[in-house]
């Protein structure tokens, strides 16, 4: 970029305050010693605290928590996609934990930003790249994961989501096999299938119906080679989380809260009930750009434009119950999408910026974006700051030493020693715990057994005559748990086992036998009384997962340089 060019200055001043005010935030942050917290929050911010503890240990992340969720060792971070998520960890290790997680929101936020002006600015003019690459990561989706509730997975598919916008359209309506084409929506998908798996879901069923709709109108089947050689390409690439993911589901697991009943709103509501930095409905900032297009839109840009609202039209149907979705939470995988909204709406923040782009001449577009972004930083500005004080004023701050109770919906302000407190409600899930752990009646999945979460919350073992209490340390792959006066005969530990998993179980350094129980945990025989035990469990990750990581991680890279490659670019078939 030439800085002697004025339009290219522009551009370089735009992302400059971008970047200030996104230091500013930061350091702001910062001082606080303590980041703001509500809902998924929790859950997100201890899978982080999970990866962090591994790489300090230096070795993988283990497929059960020890170290969080009430040291249960649920499949949390097993089932849950994590290998995007772990560079971030990484490169932050450096930093205190809660300093940690909040700069990896502001490196996800940042990159939601690059990512998306460099994709706009190849398709349009600078300026107007970066001034909608201000809005977008100013408003919506983006702004809710930086300020209110941290959304990590959902978060790093937004970092690509204009990207995806543009090469999954191409591929949809390209009509020559095209190597390139295949190689770029392979990785794309690759990088949403290892963030979030229902956000892959969801594109999928997007791309899927605009791909029936092409092949009937157009008679287009090229277009199929192209998805079915990338689908299977990100199959290869994505080996190491769908292994993970099968082999610990063929123990069983408990189905998520609601499954087989998809809540969705009537279309006002998605109207209705909207705010500046909405991410289940649509956000403000998307209606004016949209209520713009409508008043000035061109007769001559109609039919350019027509895929592009059609594209929005179908995720603002797909977000609401215009969609029958009593009927489809009947079929598999999408029975657990819980509520329509939250899968479809983070996605509608990007078609009217490319509407606008493509509706007015440069001049209009810029004007009309330039006043946006007045007042984005506006509203975001307000937004932060209402969500560090307003909704948290009577929040307590969360440390090691903390007793008071967190109930599950409410907000707390949480500290480096505070991220995996027994305090916090919210991290007392049942989420892909083992199928035979007994759920509360009437929680429709959302809650564990009361009797099942009275011994996880207070770490008890159970024995035929009393409950005893428990001290525990725990590494990444294994957790010891500390009792005295233990009785002869069984005892039931509050950790789940996952019968398709290997552990081993030592008691007082020597390996015992054991067996998972009705509720899940993992039981053992005492051959003696003790005044004091130690019981070490540890979860043995299966040979093949390395490799598989590694082949993932060498192919991913080959392919990144294929596609930079003047060959592949050329070749056309």
């Amino acid at each position: 970029m030439n800085l002697k060019n004025k339009p290219a200055l522009q551009t370089i001043l735009i992302a400059l305050l971008f970047f200030i005010t996104l230091l500013i935030w930061t350091l702001w942050q910062f001082h606080f010693n303590y980041m703001v917290s509500m809902y998924d929050t929790y859950f997100h911010s201890q899978r982080i605290y999970e990866i962090r503890l591994a790489f300090q240990q230096h070795t993988l992340p283990s497929w059960v928590n020890f170290n969080t969720f009430f040291n249960t060792g649920q499949a949390v971070n097993g089932m849950y996609p994590d290998f995007t998520l772990w560079p971030f960890v990484w490169i932050t290790n450096f930093l205190t934990p809660i300093h940690q997680q909040i700069t990896i929101k502001v490196l996800i936020y940042a990159l939601t930003f690059i990512v998306s002006f460099l994709s706009l600015n190849k398709r349009f003019d600078s300026r107007n790249a970066v001034l909608a690459a201000s809005i977008f990561a100013l408003s919506g989706s983006a702004l809710k994961d930086l300020t209110n509730e941290m959304q990590t997975g959902t978060a790093i598919v937004m970092i690509f989501a204009f990207p995806l916008l543009f090469t999954l359209k191409d591929a949809v309506e390209s009509t020559k096999i095209d190597p390139p084409l295949i190689i770029k929506t392979a990785l794309l998908m690759t990088i949403v299938i290892n963030s979030h798996l229902l956000s892959a879901v969801t594109i999928t069923i997007i791309v899927g119906i605009f791909l029936v709709i092409e092949t009937i109108i157009k008679k287009n089947y090229l277009a199929w080679g192209n998805l079915a050689i990338a689908a299977l390409l990100t199959v290869a690439l994505c080996l190491p989380i769908i292994y993970r993911v099968l082999r610990i589901s063929k123990t069983g697991l408990l189905a998520p809260f609601g499954k087989g009943h998809v809540v969705s709103e009537p279309i006002w509501t998605l109207f209705m009930t909207t705010s500046w930095n909405a991410k289940s409905t649509i956000s403000v900032a998307s209606i004016i750009l949209l209520v713009i297009v409508l008043i000035g839109i061109k007769k001559e840009k109609l039919r350019q434009m027509m895929p592009w609202f059609l594209v929005e039209l179908v995720l603002i149907l797909f977000s609401t119950n215009i969609v029958p979705w009593g009927l489809l939470s009947k079929l598999p995988i999408l029975d657990t999408f819980q509520y329509a909204n939250w899968r479809f709406a983070p996605f509608l923040g990007m078609i009217p910026l490319v509407l606008i782009l493509i509706n007015f001449d440069q001049k209009k577009a810029r004007f009309i974006f330039i006043a946006m972004t007045v007042l984005s930083y506006g509203m975001a500005i307000h937004t932060a700051y209402h969500d560090q004080f307003y909704k948290t004023a009577h929040s307590p701050i969360v440390t090691e030493y903390s007793k008071t109770i967190v109930p599950m919906n409410n907000s707390a302000k949480i500290t480096s020693t505070g991220i995996n407190s027994d305090t916090l409600m919210r991290t007392l899930i049942p989420d892909y715990a083992p199928n035979s752990a007994p759920l509360q009646k009437g929680s429709d999945g959302a809650s564990l057994d009361p009797q099942i979460n009275y011994l996880i919350s207070h770490h008890l073992a159970v024995t035929p005559t009393k409950d005893i209490p428990l001290t525990h340390t725990a590494t990444a792959n294994s957790l010891t748990l500390t009792a005295h006066n233990v009785p002869k005969g069984t005892i039931k530990l509050p950790v789940f086992g996952y019968r398709t998993l290997n552990y081993q179980v030592l008691l007082n350094g020597e390996k015992v036998p054991f067996k998972i129980d009705e509720t899940g945990f993992i039981t053992l025989t005492n051959q003696h009384d003790y005044k004091k035990v130690d019981y070490q469990i540890t979860q043995i990750q299966p040979t093949l997962y390395r490799p598989l990581i590694w082949f993932s991680f060498i192919l991913f890279g080959i392919l990144v340089i294929m596609l930079s490659s003047s060959k592949i670019k050329n070749f056309r078939q």
